[in-house]
């Protein structure tokens, strides 16, 4: 049967745009490693594009796509040249056929290496909504490639990788695996709950939708998310998610499908304290989510009048003296959050709903 070779560059994630990046910037390198091994395997050459964009030099070689993750999958990629839903129907080492020719698929960066050995990989840094994609050698640290020391937390590898510690980040090198494909960077500033939901929504529409347990199981995720921050989560969906999680990367059909799930049970695992918070105090300290659902307010029977909460407003908008109880005015409140954590009692909290009965004027602490 003859062979055709395809050039997938509409397989990366959002995090990682590396195919195209070698496509623009090391197009020479790309075009000899595709032909070095189509020479080697008796392969016509075709070139997958991401919608959009446009190669000069491959016109006549190029077919267009969405950005897919599931199309580094021969199936998938026939799939998509006939018209279809890019859906893998059998796994990335197993043959496919389209017009009469086995399909076999190559990134933009393994024809790279083809072409100059796989002693480097390339690897984009996402920090402050930037991205920049750098060429390093196997073996380099990656502190080298960015410095976390204000970093909240880190993401490799994207919608299909994991979370890492600023501690863990600092004893690890770039490898030859995927999960290297891209670091991104939160600030001490990003709700790591916020982001959680953030990426289970990026996940659920990257999803072919061929897998019920990647469909439905990345539906779940950006939903419990979502009611975590906004105050409808329930302590038991921390165990949901790891048991839906657990199925999803055992069940699913492609390494989008049994990868999808890292982020967010990772993020669990180390971010456990925030999650809790969100649920059973339903509090953000980064003061990021509640803000349309929630109003804050200062429980009396907890004040004891210390004044801390009124010194960490920026807004002044909390109005108090020492030993009495002290109020917080809404229209002034930017429910920033910075409250919540100076007050060690507690007493402040956000509020769903029907406000409880409070102070309409200063009262001494015990008194109301």
């Amino acid at each position: 049967m003859k062979k055709l070779l395809v050039c997938s560059c509409a397989a990366d994630d959002g995090y990682a745009p590396v195919s195209m990046h070698l496509m623009k910037e090391r197009l020479a390198d790309v075009v000899a490693g595709v032909e070095k091994y189509a020479a080697d395997n008796e392969a016509e050459i075709l070139y997958l594009l991401a919608e959009g964009e446009c190669v000069c030099g491959l016109e006549e070689q190029a077919r267009y796509s969405a950005v897919s993750p599931v199309l580094g999958n021969p199936y998938a990629v026939a799939q998509v040249l006939s018209g279809n839903l890019p859906r893998p129907m059998i796994r990335d080492d197993f043959a496919a056929e389209y017009e009469g020719r086995e399909v076999m698929v190559l990134t933009p960066e393994a024809a790279y290496g083809i072409q100059n050995g796989f002693e480097t990989r390339f690897t984009a840094v996402n920090r402050d909504g930037k991205t920049t994609v750098e060429e390093v050698k196997i073996g380099t640290p990656l502190e080298e490639l960015a410095d976390v020391t204000d970093a909240g937390a880190i993401l490799l590898g994207g919608l299909r990788g994991r979370f890492v510690t600023p501690a863990e980040y600092s004893g690890m090198k770039i490898t030859a695996e995927q999960m290297y494909s891209s670091i991104t960077i939160y600030g001490k500033d990003a709700c790591i709950v916020d982001v959680c939901r953030k990426l289970a929504q990026e996940a659920h529409e990257s999803s072919c939708g061929k897998c019920v347990l990647c469909r439905e199981g990345s539906s779940q995720f950006g939903q419990m998310t979502a009611e975590m921050t906004t105050g409808k989560a329930k302590i038991t969906d921390l165990a949901l998610i790891r048991e839906v999680g657990e199925l999803v990367c055992a069940g699913s059909y492609c390494p989008f499908g049994q990868n999808m799930p890292g982020p967010l049970l990772s993020a669990i695992e180390l971010f456990s304290e925030e999650f809790e918070a969100h649920i059973k105090k339903k509090t953000c300290r980064c003061g990021v989510c509640y803000r349309e659902a929630s109003t804050y307010i200062i429980w009396p029977d907890k004040c004891t009048g210390c004044g801390d909460c009124a010194d960490a407003c920026g807004e002044d908008a909390i109005e108090g003296k020492s030993g009495y109880i002290h109020m917080i005015d809404q229209d002034m409140c930017e429910q920033c959050g910075n409250c919540v954590s100076a007050c060690e009692e507690g007493a402040i909290a956000p509020v769903f709903g029907k406000l409880p009965r409070l102070p309409k004027k200063l009262t001494k602490v015990g008194k109301f």
